[in-house]
């Protein structure tokens, strides 16, 4: 019985020690293009949604993987033509004070298909991922129009996501 208990114990601690916390990755895979796509969402203070994406071309072992930040908000007014058309760019102000500046970032109406949404995008480097990481995003301001901030427990949930998507 005592051996019984120790086993279940190592199995269950196990298990979570590999888990690592990535319930909070979703996959999904194009079987055309064999592209991977891995993420997950934190929501701000203000429920906007920041997605973390990985995209990775299975079929190709030279490709190295695309990291990719979303953010995603509830709005009554769509984004003019002038702006879709126009780069902008993530000022992100990190739980350490620093900040970083991500350029070349896209704006949509309607991202999510659902109506009455904006969403701006940028793609990132593996190492601006990795800055996230060490010191995760605590306000983002995004084409200088919409700016959100993140709770501590939301920061280590970033943390957490990118751990999984870096390490994958």
């Amino acid at each position: 019985m005592k051996n019984l208990i120790l086993l279940i114990s190592f199995i269950a601690l196990s298990n979570y020690s590999m888990a690592q916390g990535c319930g909070l990755v979703s996959v999904t895979k194009d079987k055309k293009t064999g592209i991977e796509t891995k993420g997950g969402v934190v929501n701000s203070k203000d429920f906007y949604s920041l997605l973390i994406q990985k995209a990775i071309d299975k079929n190709s072992s030279s490709s190295s993987p695309k990291y990719v930040l979303s953010l995603h908000a509830a709005s009554r007014d769509m984004l003019p033509d002038s702006m879709l058309l126009s780069m902008g760019k993530f000022e992100l102000l990190m739980a350490d004070g620093n900040e970083l500046i991500l350029e070349n970032a896209t704006c949509f109406n309607d991202p999510l298909g659902l109506g009455a949404s904006i969403g701006f995008q940028v793609e990132v480097t593996e190492n601006q991922i990795r800055e996230i990481l060490n010191q995760p995003i605590k306000k983002v301001k995004v084409f200088e129009i919409l700016e959100t901030e993140f709770a501590p427990s939301k920061q280590k949930q970033q943390q957490k996501l990118v751990h999984c998507l870096v390490n994958e």
